[in-house]
């Protein structure tokens, strides 16, 4: 699936307008931030607070949406309301459409994944702010996005979204 720009838009929409806290991450993450689409996408890359998964849930069921892949490497199941949820996913529907997800809590005001990723986060790392499809996103920032990308070989578009990340960490 392609994700277009207006897709990925509505469906941060969608999941803020049901009171999901989120950040855009990944390659439409690294496209906010610029404020404009560098490349195709496959899926919206987010990360949620694990207290709001249970109305991920509701967006899930009411959108069509079903977990078609765990990351396995990554993903700890975790115990929220009564049930046993991954905290590292990608959910689809028919249609094509994808999110990946990775569960995180904020506890003091510091970001702590509630899964297995060796990604450093910092005080500042759910303060970025970008715009997709004409439409503002809170996303991961720049600096934290450069980090996620370390430690193992990137494939060449994935390069080509740090070296646009490193032009805004180095203004």
């Amino acid at each position: 699936m392609n994700s277009s720009a207006q897709a990925a838009a509505d469906l941060y929409e969608v999941l803020r307008g049901r009171g999901i806290r989120c950040w855009v991450m990944g390659g439409w993450g690294v496209d906010a931030l610029l404020g404009a689409q560098t490349r195709e996408h496959h899926d919206l890359d987010v990360l949620v607070l694990g207290e709001d998964l249970p109305l991920l849930d509701e967006v899930f069921r009411d959108h069509g949406f079903g977990v078609q892949r765990v990351w396995e490497a990554e993903n700890r199941w975790v115990e929220v309301d009564g049930s046993t949820r991954p905290t590292a996913f990608v959910a689809g529907t028919a249609e094509g459409v994808e999110l990946d997800v990775h569960v995180i809590e904020v506890e003091a005001g510091v970001v702590v994944p509630l899964c297995d990723v060796p990604w450093p986060f910092d005080a500042g790392s759910l303060e970025g702010r970008g715009v997709i499809d004409g439409r503002p996103v809170a996303c991961v920032s720049a600096q934290t996005q450069v980090a996620m990308h370390r430690g193992y070989e990137l494939p060449e578009a994935h390069e080509r979204d740090v070296a646009l990340l490193r032009q805004l960490t180095d203004r």
